[in-house]
């Protein structure tokens, strides 16, 4: 009778210790799945701020080409520009991370 009382308690404090670790495990995983949804609201935030951002960039690009007002040329020149000191960044930001 001895040895199936202290085999029980020797059951009984293995099977606390699995259910200690698994609640552990379980606050765990609660813990990062908040972190993970604070950082894609924040995400989710940036990017509707840029897609305000760019949505204002586009109709004032837009209105300023069709008012004929400022020289269409210039216009082109500048987003060139643009256009080839992004790709200028682009490379050099690779080619730094590539070492």
């Amino acid at each position: 009778m001895h040895t199936l009382e202290s085999q029980n308690n020797r059951q009984s404090e293995e099977l606390a210790a699995k259910v200690s670790r698994l609640k552990h495990i379980a606050f765990d995983i609660e813990k990062e799945t908040n972190e993970q949804n604070r950082f894609l609201n924040s995400m989710h935030l940036d990017f509707a701020t840029a897609r305000n951002f760019l949505g204002g960039s586009v109709r004032h690009f837009t209105h300023v080409m069709s008012s004929g007002r400022g020289d269409r040329r210039v216009m082109c020149y500048l987003i060139g520009a643009i256009i080839l000191a992004f790709f200028f960044l682009y490379h050099t930001v690779n080619s730094f991370r590539n070492k």
